[in-house]
């Protein structure tokens, strides 16, 4: 099991710093999907991504012998890149139907099912605690679409599609992370990254479209350059934060993003009342986001007390992309 050195001053601001990176992203996409279609948006950021780990690799030797492992471990690599590949297309996708206050309070289901996941797969138990976190992301989420909820009898309206598709993408982040578990006895976590990174902006790349990379303002440029460093900045303070903290009281505070997403839209909107991208939420949403928010954290910070088998699990971030 990994073991940090405590530096909690340095693993709190390490970790806030990712959950603020990954809290402002869907700002950033929702943007950029004005001119840039989600495939090579993601595309973009997966080369961008793997090519910065692929020098670090090797300038430090690093570079994964995957030949060398076994055909289990490279079924799982398989899977685990297919999983993220499709988090974070599916995510960024979802934007084109959904704003950005709801892509991060539904992806926080990537902390239900990745505690599910520990239940069902690796036989884990079920404390008290988890239950209460687990109502209150549920609740929490009815609060949220409290206004919406009767335009989910169907799949005939954009939000219903949004959310769906976002349901996907917290099932695919959650099959990478339950992976990933496995793949650390045989690769570092920066190697599984680039593997994946590699993999994906392989299988991505039929679909792509880079040339709308010449039809960018320079407002969107400095966006999609964004999007791409928000990868490598948001994953390399969330793994040297592991180095310094409790890999539960990361995952607690990295579950804050959707304050961050919904504090910077509020922010947009006071400045351009007339902003298009925000879902303008109500009291009662906001309550129901707030619960969540909690429920998340109440579920993060469970290791701490119990210290079960599954606090390994917390090593990957719940979010996203």
């Amino acid at each position: 099991m990994h073991s940090p050195t405590p530096r909690h001053v340095a693993g709190f601001f390490l970790s806030l710093t990712a959950a603020i990176m990954w809290g402002v992203l869907p700002l950033a996409i929702k943007e950029l999907l004005a001119e840039m279609d989600a495939t090579t948006i993601v595309w973009y950021r997966f080369l961008v991504a793997g090519l910065a780990l692929f020098t670090w690799l090797a300038y430090s030797r690093q570079l994964p012998a995957i030949i060398q492992k076994g055909s289990q471990v490279r079924y799982f690599l398989l899977l685990a890149a297919a999983g993220l590949c499709c988090n974070y297309f599916l995510f960024s996708y979802s934007l084109n139907f959904v704003n950005g206050e709801t892509t991060e309070v539904v992806i926080q289901l990537t902390t239900l099912f990745l505690i599910l996941g520990g239940v069902i797969i690796y036989k884990e138990p079920f404390f008290a605690l988890q239950k209460l976190g687990t109502s209150l992301i549920v609740v929490g989420l009815l609060l949220f679409f409290n206004d919406r909820l009767a335009e989910f009898d169907s799949f005939d309206n954009r939000e219903a599609i949004g959310v769906l598709v976002l349901l996907f993408a917290a099932i695919t982040w959650t099959v990478y992370a339950l992976l990933q578990k496995q793949l650390l006895a045989s690769f570092s976590s920066a190697q599984i990254l680039f593997l994946i990174y590699l993999f994906s902006a392989l299988v991505l790349l039929p679909f792509i479209s880079p040339s709308s990379l010449f039809q960018l303002t320079g407002f969107q440029l400095f966006l999609l350059l964004f999007c791409c460093m928000n990868t490598l900045v948001a994953y390399g303070c969330f793994a040297e934060a592991l180095n310094c903290w409790d890999a539960s009281k990361v995952s607690a505070v990295l579950a804050l993003a959707p304050i961050f997403t919904i504090g910077g839209l509020k922010l947009v909107v006071l400045v351009s009342p007339d902003y298009p991208f925000s879902d303008r939420l109500s009291f009662l949403s906001l309550t129901g986001a707030v619960l969540l928010i909690i429920g998340s954290v109440c579920i993060a910070l469970l290791p701490i007390l119990k210290r079960p088998r599954y606090a390994d699990l917390a090593d990957a971030p719940s979010v996203d992309a």
